[in-house]
Order: structure tokens, then sequence, then C-alpha cells
């Protein structure tokens, strides 16, 4: 690979790496996760939400069509679909081999912004050293399970770089963008990427991606990819499963989210969406 080909990751789903405040913060924030009324409306429409033969078919067709093209499409009735049968998933999803501790893992990751970024961090670069146990501790409950045959998907970003390319997608005409992907893309054909080994995605292209990024326009404007990942017996759990006695994973969420701890990624296919104006990259998750 010559030295201006390259592709790193930086971030996940608009956040900072940070380290933790503490444990009053993750307590204030467990709170909240309970009372929160998009937590409410959520967990209501968990448990109403219905998918006929007509609804899988329009999901499945969709998805079909983004592995086919590379992107999403941008009709959300598409993409509802898609959340639909995500939000179905999660609801079926049963863990019976996660005992209490792995549960206190679950919520500790997800009950603080700050605390699972500094996971993150040191899973991905080593730093801070304070989190190391706490790390692997997350890393152990994970890898206690896996997440087959679905797709999630992640808002992230990446920084490319053939020449410049990311830095010349003002100034290209489609031909000449096109032409650099293309390269890009037989550049990386079937290798793998150097990626953080425990992130969150979500099984709802409309939370990854379209929604967040009306809700958090600032963050949203540094972040120039997204992650269709095909989860193929990846390492992880569907946080809106439950445990076999009908236990929550974690606290009620809303962004149908699954904690992967992937041991590789391998890119597959990338193109530019032009819609959204974001590079769509796509990677099997194992």
């Amino acid at each position: 690979m010559r030295d201006n080909e390259y592709l790193e990751h930086h971030g996940v789903m608009g956040m900072k790496w940070g380290h933790t405040s503490g444990s009053i913060e993750k307590t204030a924030y467990s709170v909240g996760a309970k009372i929160n009324p998009r937590e409410l409306k959520y967990k209501v429409h968990k448990m109403t939400t219905k998918v006929n033969d007509d609804t899988k078919l329009l999901a499945d067709l969709t998805k079909a069509s983004s592995k086919e093209s590379g992107v999403l499409p941008n009709n959300k009735n598409a993409l509802l679909a898609i959340e639909k049968v995500g939000i179905k998933t999660h609801a079926k999803t049963v863990y019976d081999n996660l005992d209490k501790q792995d549960i206190l893992n679950l919520k500790t990751y997800t009950d603080s912004a700050r605390y699972s970024r500094s996971v993150n961090n040191y899973l991905a670069i080593g730093t801070p050293k304070e989190i190391a146990a706490e790390a692997a501790k997350l890393k152990q409950t994970l890898g206690k399970n896996a997440i087959n045959d679905v797709t999630v998907y992640r808002s992230c970003n990446f920084k490319f770089s053939i020449n410049g390319v990311a830095k010349k997608l003002d100034t290209m005409s489609e031909e000449e963008l096109q032409n650099n992907i293309s390269l890009l893309s037989k550049n990386f054909s079937g290798k793998s990427l150097k990626e953080n080994r425990v992130f969150s995605t979500s099984t709802s292209p409309l939370f990854a991606i379209d929604t967040w990024r009306a809700v958090n326009p600032t963050a949203a404007s540094t972040y120039n990819t997204y992650m269709i990942i095909n989860c193929k017996g990846t390492p992880g759990v569907l946080a809106d499963g439950k445990t076999n006695d009908g236990k929550s994973l974690v606290n009620t969420r809303s962004n149908q989210e699954g904690i992967l701890a992937p041991n590789k990624l391998t890119y597959k296919k990338l193109e530019f969406d032009s819609e959204r104006k974001m590079f769509a990259i796509t990677v099997d998750a194992t």
C-alpha cells in the first residue's frame, strides 16, 4: 500500500473521545434513561410494532438493493421497514448465558456516554490505562454471544486519502470522483480495516444516519461516512434483547443498539452517497 493510500476511523456517532467523570454521572444518566419520555415512547413502540409480510419484503428488498448499490436509499418508508424489522429482531432476542456481572458490564457501558467512549478509546489505542479492567470485562461479556445475519449501521468520520480525495470532493467532477473511489475500492478490497474493537451500532439506518444528522447538525457536519456492517457471527449483543428470565440487558434505549466486539472487519465496498453527501462503506464483521 502506498503512503498516500490509507483509511482511518475517527469517532463513533458524533462522540469525541473522553474520560468518565465518575459514578455520579453514570447514576444520573441511568435514572434519566428510565424516565425519559423518548425512552418510554420507544418502549411502547417496541411492544406494539407489527411486521407483516409486506414490511418484511420491503426491508429485504431495500437491504438487497443497498448491498448491490453500496448506498442506502432516501425513501423513508423503505428505511422504516428496516427499522421495524430491527425492532422485532431485538424484541425476540433472548440471551441465556449472561450473569449478573455481565448485565452490570452492559448497563455501565450504555448508561454513560463518556464512560463508553473511554472504553472504546482503551480498546482502540490502549488509553486511558485506568479503564483497562472494565474494558476487559465488557469484551468478555460481549464474547459470550454473537450477532449473525443482521445488518447494522453507524455514522462516523473516516479519513480518506488517495492524493487528497477527501479534500477534493467539492472540486471534482462526478467522473473524477468515481474514478478515485474505484481506485480506493480496488486497493482495499478484501483487506482488514483498522477499527475500534468495541463500538455501538444500530439496526435502524434512520437513527444511525438520517435522524442523528437532523438532531445533531453541528456534530454531523464533521462526519463524512456511514458504515453498513454485515454481522456474520460477530461477538456482541443486541442491547434491546432480554435475558432468559425476562430481564433487560440495559436500561430502556431508543436507538436499537447493537454492541459489537468484532475480531475482524473486512472491507467489501465503498461508494459515494451523492444525496447524503457522505461516503458509504460496507464491511463484514466477524
